[in-house]
């Protein structure tokens, strides 16, 4: 999938993103780092998705933004011997939940369901994103104001 990936990437030109393998829990990246995080069809394999969404939060920069894609909650067991799933998707409360300890700013979520007709077996993809606060941001609207107030 990396590989993929960096091909579409590359397409882009340099320094319009980045693909890195690492450890969910433990990126490879300094405080502050990425404009943007995308976590995509990767939370329902995790024991802790609460503790990757804080480690995505701790390397994003203010008014950065994290992108959830993964299942709502359904009921298929056996993707869990079959394909090592460790939960049956997420609710988007807790997910909310989750991005709101981790202190992001959550957004209301979007599902996009199997087309009609597909069958029982289809899932439901839930996308879920947040932003990080910018606490500039607030003193650059003060300083915009202030500044339109004079010119008055």
């Amino acid at each position: 999938m990396l590989g993929y990936a960096r091909t579409k990437l590359a397409a882009l030109g340099p320094g319009k993103a980045q693909v890195r393998h690492g450890d969910l829990y433990s990126l490879p990246l300094t405080e502050s780092a990425a404009d943007l995080v995308v976590m995509h069809q990767v939370l329902h394999y995790l024991s802790d998705p609460a503790a990757a969404i804080q480690e995505a939060a701790r390397v994003l920069l203010p008014g950065g933004r994290l992108l959830i894609v993964d299942f709502a909650p359904h009921t298929l067991e056996f993707l869990r011997e079959a394909h090592a799933h460790e939960r049956l998707g997420f609710a988007s409360n807790q997910v909310a939940q989750w991005l709101s300890d981790a202190g992001l700013q959550p957004m209301p979520a979007r599902k996009l369901p199997p087309p009609a007709g597909t069958g029982g077996d289809m899932l439901t993809v839930s996308i879920w994103q947040a932003r990080k606060p910018d606490p500039s941001s607030g003193s650059r609207r003060r300083a915009q104001s202030a500044l339109e107030e004079i010119r008055r």
